[in-house]
């Protein structure tokens, strides 16, 4: 997918950043981690299951967004690669 008028600027007007996100979902899996083992060891199967279930869902949520941000610094680089060479041209 080519772009002949995209440049680095306007190519991804919201860029991910996932970074301070990212570690604030790892914190909230950690605890609903901790809290599904916590019911597991108090015999609570169906809450320790909720619990593991919704860590998961918030997993699975990071790494999409993550591979997201991931495919945007992949695409952005490659603009500016090529502006610089352009630049390097002239």
């Amino acid at each position: 997918m080519k772009h002949k008028n995209m440049s680095y600027d306007n190519r991804y007007k919201y860029k991910l950043n996932m970074l301070e996100p990212g570690l604030i979902m790892m914190k909230i899996i950690g605890v609903l981690f901790v809290f599904g083992i916590a019911f597991l060891v108090a015999k609570w199967h169906w809450l320790s299951i909720v619990f593991f279930v919704l860590s998961g869902i918030i997993f699975t949520a990071l790494l999409i967004l993550i591979a997201i941000e991931a495919h945007q610094d992949n695409v952005l680089n490659d603009i500016a690669i090529r502006e610089n060479n352009e630049l390097e041209k002239k």
